[in-house]
């Protein structure tokens, strides 16, 4: 039986208990009235007569309105001490109640609280678990995609094949990734660029100056991987981001010597497509370190090769200078490493100015627009190459033509 239902059972039960007595009172007060009085009655019926009688009614009559009266009052008395008994026995059930109920609700409040708190730490755990989960698939993922980008990068041929394919491989850790080229110590111009909006990325034609480049300036300052937390600020279009946002710019060193810089960030705002983890700029590095060591072996390899069959290097000179005819089995191999060495000159000039080149190619101005690199590597390539090969076959222009122009000689423009 509930608390409640057991307190107004007790609450009746003392209710009819006090309306028992009150009328027991009552009773015994009336019948000892009616009984005295009817008593006098008859005693002055006898003695006084008919007339005395007649007085002793009247005065039994109002002894008894009196001793009703009386009696009356004393129910009435009994009657608000009744009520009063009954008012603060109320008020002790009343208050027994409320305090049974503000204890059973304390009770089911510490009991809520306890669910409560339970349930929060068991979606945290869960939380925790999912979290871990994500971030060892992201950390498993972006391991593999490192890896991947090592294979893809060992993978290639050429100078411009590694680059492509560093800044390919970059763009799946970043929002926006790019290489620029160092010219002459003092410029850089970028070789291509991701994520940057179509005209950025269809036509970089972007050039900084190296004091002004921010966290590429100083990578190329100091050879060392720059980022936001430890080199200045980059705020030249598309550069530009919002305070806070975080940026990195990785040296691609040759022989010593910065030639180009990977340059990264995460984009003006949070992307909820892409999946970026916490060490990405970390990864870049990798990438970045790793392709200026494939370039310095592809670099070194080629010239190995051309020092290995050089012209120079060969006794070709001799027979003629004792008056013999040269013999025909050496001048394919003469040819073929004055080739060799001409298409590797080329090679850089279209490396380290693929904008100039994208620009002379669209203008027919190669000639003009590259005349000073193509001058430089001229005269290396008359360095090296002897005279008599030279005289029976210009293997550097071809190749300007070849490599610089697509075969359009008309692209060179005005030579010299």
């Amino acid at each position: 039986m509930a608390f409640d239902e057991q307190l107004r059972q007790a609450f009746e039960t003392l209710t009819e208990r006090v309306r028992e007595e009150i009328a027991r009172e009552l009773r015994g007060l009336t019948d000892d009235l009616i009984k005295q009085a009817v008593a006098d009655q008859e005693r002055a019926a006898t003695e006084a007569g008919d007339t005395a009688r007649t007085e002793a009614e009247r005065a039994a009559d109002a002894r008894i309105a009196e001793a009703e009266d009386a009696a009356l009052a004393r129910v009435a008395d009994a009657q608000r001490a009744a009520d009063a008994r009954l008012t603060e026995a109320e008020r002790a059930a009343a208050k027994r109640l409320a305090d049974a109920v503000a204890e059973a609700g304390s009770a089911s409040e510490q009991r809520a609280l306890e669910l409560a708190e339970e349930r929060v730490r068991h979606a945290v755990d869960e939380a925790v678990a999912a979290a871990r989960g994500t971030l060892r698939t992201a950390d498993l993922a972006a391991s593999q995609r490192l890896l991947d980008a090592i294979r893809a990068i060992d993978r290639t041929r050429s100078l411009s094949e590694i680059l492509d394919t560093l800044v390919n491989c970059a763009g799946l850790e970043a929002a926006r990734v790019g290489i620029l080229l160092v010219r002459a110590g003092a410029t850089l111009k970028a070789w291509r660029l991701i994520g940057f909006g179509a005209s950025f990325d269809a036509a970089p034609d972007v050039e900084l100056a190296l004091d002004a480049a921010g966290v590429i300036g100083d990578a190329v300052r100091t050879a060392a991987t720059a980022s936001s937390d430890t080199a200045g600020r980059l705020t030249a279009a598309p550069f530009n981001l919002p305070d806070g946002r975080e940026r990195v710019a990785v040296p691609i060193p040759m022989s010593g010597q910065v030639v180009a810089v990977l340059y990264a960030d995460q984009g003006p705002a949070d992307d909820p497509q892409r999946d970026a983890t916490m060490a990405w700029p970390a990864t870049l590095e990798v990438m970045g370190r790793h392709a200026a060591r494939c370039l310095e072996a592809l670099t070194a390899f080629k010239a190995a090769r051309v020092l290995t069959e050089r012209p120079d290097a060969m006794p070709a000179a001799a027979p003629e200078a004792a008056g013999a005819p040269a013999g025909d089995g050496d001048r394919p191999s003469d040819d073929e490493a004055a080739r060799r060495y001409a298409r590797l000159l080329v090679s850089e000039i279209r490396l380290y100015n693929e904008p100039a080149v994208v620009a002379g190619r669209r203008e027919r101005d190669l000639a003009t627009r590259l005349g000073t690199e193509i001058g430089r590597a001229r005269v290396l390539y008359e360095q090296r190459v002897p005279a008599q090969v030279r005289e029976r076959t210009d293997h550097f222009h071809a190749e300007l033509v070849r490599t610089l122009a697509n075969g359009d000689e008309t692209l060179l423009g005005h030579t010299t």
